[in-house]
């Protein structure tokens, strides 16, 4: 069985909670394992140069080749945040019809997370593959594991500069959702414009980041990504990751879990 409610993961710090004039700004989450795409030379300058943070969702750590690994840990080196998003990449409603949350948890949750725990990362958010979920599974990540769990969403949503934990609704970039769902690169600037008269953040996501317009795969293109950040500094935005907006700070993990095959924790 599980023992993880016999310590509490993080150390909490309650930090000011009085906003700044500047709020306004966007948070990016990427889902996946495209890290190479965001690492190729051209994107990875101009993500530099105008200070554009990352919250960059792994899946399938265990599986991943190293050079992706070593790109991991340099978005971290480099000030942007690393986030869960399952070991498996598996449909949380399809695994739940016939498993428990234990056994999810064990399956899809503590695998992944322990290897990027020992590997020094630093993990603190959650994506739901597919964006599957449960109101019970939510608790469940929200009291033993997580800050913020992501979902995405094609509305828009606005959010203030600290959060308590809560599900979040970024808006997404892909070309390929845009076809799907009649969305464009003018509705993603009139977003921006909104955030900005409501002096408000808002969250993007993607997954892949291509020169060219891709319309079968989760890709974002790059002259659509270059347009909207530049759209955004032109308005004094900020660019945020997840960890910046929590209202109680979550440090690095004070312990590693140790998955066991008879899904015991020992806790260190």
């Amino acid at each position: 069985m599980l023992v993880a409610n016999s310590c509490n993961y993080w150390h909490h710090n309650q930090i000011n909670s009085v906003q700044d004039t500047t709020s306004k700004g966007i948070v990016f989450l990427i889902d996946d394992a495209y890290v190479e795409d965001f690492y190729q030379l051209k994107h990875y300058r101009y993500i530099q140069e105008n200070k554009i943070q990352m919250t960059y969702f792994i899946c399938k750590r265990p599986q991943l080749p190293d050079y992706k690994k070593n790109i991991i840990k340099v978005f971290q080196n480099d000030g942007h945040e690393i986030a869960f998003h399952g070991t498996h990449h598996i449909n949380a409603i399809k695994y739940l019809k016939n498993h428990s949350i234990e056994e999810y948890i064990n399956y899809e949750i503590l695998p992944g997370l322990n290897e990027m725990y020992k590997d020094g990362l630093d993990i603190v958010d959650f994506s739901y593959p597919y964006g599957a979920h449960t109101p019970e599974l939510d608790s469940v990540l929200f009291n033993r594991f997580f800050y913020f769990i992501k979902l995405g969403s094609t509305r828009f949503y606005f959010y203030d500069r600290f959060l308590d934990k809560q599900i979040i609704h970024p808006f997404p970039l892909d070309r390929r959702y845009w076809v799907r769902d009649h969305l464009s690169l003018n509705k993603v600037l009139s977003l921006i414009d909104s955030a900005d008269k409501k002096n408000k953040i808002i969250m993007l996501y993607g997954h892949g980041l291509s020169d060219t317009i891709d319309t079968v795969h989760n890709k974002i293109w790059f002259s659509d990504f270059t347009t909207i950040f530049n759209y955004a500094k032109s308005k004094g935005f900020k660019f945020y990751t997840l960890w910046d907006l929590q209202k109680q700070k979550s440090s690095k993990p004070a312990i590693i879990l140790h998955y066991r095959k008879e899904h015991e924790l020992d806790l260190e």
